[in-house]
């Protein structure tokens, strides 16, 4: 057995390696999770849609045969899926933002590149009204930069690094989902012609394939970030 050297009186033995940046995987893998059941429940209310517009299309047809309780079923349905696609999205908001709290402090604890928003930002930036239009996503890609293994950790100048294509498709999908979503509420919500729940349909699918793409690219760049946070050394 080989002896270890003790350090003579009053010297602190310092250790070979420094600490490196911790990632919360507990909020990615609760924020990955509610995203893709939330993808879920929006590819479930496009194909609701389809089932309504086809019930609509019966309705108007020369010889009916949909019945009253048809229609009332998928009006409830309508309605619990609505209702769940609003509880996915809040769930996922707050384990998305709970996560990004920490990558931002963890970015900040290993690259000393100045941010263009505080750490508060990362939970506040989704409530400014307008501003929530674009404050999110530069907070997401202040802290994909400043996380990248090539970024030095000490007078990076993150505005002049390349920004990640990752971080614009996510943003991208996310931004156009809910625009055809608010749309489809506003404009057709209120029309029961065969040709709005058509209408409908088309915008539900449209939704639920943006809100995929979306989550998926989500998904990636939280964990890429992740294992580069967890690979660079904490500098403060």
């Amino acid at each position: 057995m080989t002896d270890v050297p003790t350090p003579p009186m009053g010297v602190v033995a310092l250790p070979t390696e420094r600490p490196t940046g911790s990632p919360n995987r507990g909020a990615r893998v609760v924020a990955s999770g509610s995203i893709l059941l939330t993808t879920a429940v929006a590819g479930l209310v496009a194909w609701q849609s389809w089932a309504s517009y086809r019930l609509v299309r019966d309705v108007y047809s020369a010889a009916p045969t949909v019945t009253v309780e048809q229609i009332t079923a998928a009006e409830q349905r309508s309605v619990w899926l609505s209702w769940a696609w609003l509880v996915g999205l809040a769930v996922s908001w707050l384990a998305f933002a709970a996560w990004l709290w920490r990558a931002r402090v963890t970015a900040a604890r290993t690259c000393d590149g100045a941010h263009r928003h505080r750490v508060r930002w990362a939970v506040l930036s989704w409530l400014v009204p307008v501003a929530n239009l674009w404050w999110p996503q530069m907070v997401v890609g202040d802290v994909h930069r400043a996380s990248r293994p090539a970024t030095p950790a000490r007078h990076a100048d993150l505005a002049r690094l390349k920004p990640s294509l990752l971080v614009t498709v996510w943003w991208s999908a996310f931004l156009t989902a809910h625009a055809v979503d608010l749309v489809t509420v506003f404009l057709l919500a209120d029309d029961q012609t065969e040709r709005a729940f058509r209408a409908i349909a088309v915008a539900t699918t449209l939704s639920a394939g943006l809100t995929g793409a979306a989550a998926l690219a989500a998904i990636v760049l939280m964990g890429r970030i992740d294992r580069w946070q967890a690979a660079r050394p904490l500098i403060r």
